[in-house]
């Protein structure tokens, strides 16, 4: 977030008009800056419930709902994207969102609002953080949290660096996946699993920000993107430099017909 006020403001204003946006940008100000609140509670126009933040998550707020990182319509191949869910719908099917690195829930809030006849499964391994994003979604019958991680294959998966902030978690697999079953267990997924629950289901869009663990993702199997209209993908070789953490990425890209767009920290894969 910009440390201008008059910015922030102008941007509020921008994107909800005048009333609304002096109304939330007051908000929250007075919520963090007067009363020094850890725990804020924000009511976006037309939205199904609060939503609550933790100061750390103003960022993300900021750049989901203020910045519209994910708003995509200015893109032409975003009317391939909407007839596609358009056909999904028609064959009598669910168009499947899987929201990869969920955080407090605010991207899935996001696609739930744009797409709402669309599932999305949002997948989230710090309790925190998934905690918060219960909070946030409860009222949105169409977002269903998990609690793990995605992977290459299944297995159980624990957090590497525990005490990093609620948004650079990052996961390595567990020596021992026979405790996979276990109640404590921190399950990995495979995006073809995810996209197979319940019946009648078609892939839709795959959002992926996992803070390297696209290094494993990419590693394994990936008939998945074959399906998907849209991935969003951020990738992390700047947190972790001459680690490669892109490489496999890139070589199931060149693997596979997508337009690439960017924007923001992400690149956009529109299939056409």
């Amino acid at each position: 977030m910009p440390k201008s006020r008059l910015r922030q403001l102008a941007n509020f204003i921008r994107v909800f008009g005048r009333r609304d946006g002096i109304r939330l940008w007051s908000s929250l100000f007075f919520q963090y800056s007067i009363l020094s609140r850890q725990l804020l509670r924000v009511r976006l126009p037309k939205s199904a419930a609060p939503m609550l933040l933790r100061s750390q998550d103003l960022p993300i707020f900021w750049q989901i709902m203020i910045m519209r990182e994910y708003d995509l319509r200015s893109f032409a191949q975003m009317k391939r994207v909407m007839a596609t869910y358009k056909e999904i719908l028609s064959e009598g099917k669910k168009p499947i969102i899987v929201d990869c690195g969920g955080h407090v829930g605010l991207s899935a809030i996001w696609f739930a609002t744009q797409f709402p006849e669309a599932t999305v499964y949002v997948v989230e391994p710090d309790i925190s953080n998934f905690r918060v994003s219960q909070c946030n979604i409860r009222l949105y019958a169409n977002i269903i949290p998990l609690h793990g991680g995605v992977w290459s294959h299944p297995c159980r998966l624990m957090i590497s660096n525990p005490k990093a902030g609620s948004a650079s978690f990052r996961l390595q697999e567990a020596p021992d996946c026979s405790k996979l079953c276990e109640p404590d267990a921190l399950c990995g997924y495979t995006i073809e699993k995810i996209s197979e629950f319940g019946d009648a289901r078609r892939l839709f869009v795959v959002k992926i920000d996992i803070e390297g663990a696209e290094a494993e993702l990419f590693e394994g199997p990936t008939q998945w993107l074959h399906f998907a209209a849209l991935v969003l993908i951020e990738l992390h070789d700047w947190l972790l430099p001459w680690q490669g953490t892109s490489r496999n990425f890139f070589r199931k890209l060149a693997e596979n017909d997508f337009d690439v767009v960017f924007r923001g920290e992400n690149l956009f894969l529109f299939r056409p």
